[in-house]
């Protein structure tokens, strides 16, 4: 079929076919480029949708203990849950005082607090230990005051006073 065709038709439909199969390759780079595009920006979205969700739960989490009474209701329990974090950081031998008070708040709710002092500890490990209260929700409670000072000054050891409390709503029978 080839054959029967003269130069110049030969000519034109060489020409055609190149202008189509480039037409064709071209075609398929643009969806491919495109397909990538939007699936680096689908990552990049799901990465900071993450965090997000990460973010909502531990909201979530904490709002729920809220609504639900608080789950340090009792002050042994907030002892206990401050105690294993203590440990975990090898700060429990660096306890000087932890005192304790519980006060009604608005006739609504109880704010325990718990007034801990540390003596001689590296300010990282208190850091730490913040960190788990705060972000980690180890407790359901917050850090209300952390205050340090510097005894010695040519050692990079701290006392710390820290003040953890935890609110919980009042049950309507008390």
């Amino acid at each position: 079929m080839f054959d029967r065709l003269n130069d110049r038709e030969r000519v034109l439909v060489i020409g055609l076919i190149g202008f189509v199969s480039l037409l064709g390759v071209y075609t398929i780079v643009t969806l491919l480029s495109d397909l990538r595009n939007r699936l680096s920006e689908e990552i990049f979205e799901t990465r900071s949708q993450a965090g997000e969700l990460d973010r909502v739960i531990r909201e979530y989490n904490y709002l729920r203990g809220l609504q639900s009474g608080g789950s340090e209701e009792d002050v042994s329990v907030m002892y206990s849950k401050l105690d294993q974090i203590l440990v975990r950081y090898n700060l429990k031998d660096k306890v000087q005082t932890m005192k304790d008070t519980s006060n009604v708040i608005q006739k609504d709710y109880n704010k325990i607090t718990i007034d801990v002092s540390f003596r001689s500890v590296l300010l990282q490990d208190i850091i730490k230990l913040v960190y788990d209260i705060e972000k980690n929700k180890q407790i359901q409670a917050k850090v209300d005051l952390l205050s340090f000072r510097k005894p010695f000054a040519e050692k990079e050891i701290y006392d710390v006073n820290l003040k953890v409390s935890s609110y919980s709503r009042l049950s309507k029978g008390k």
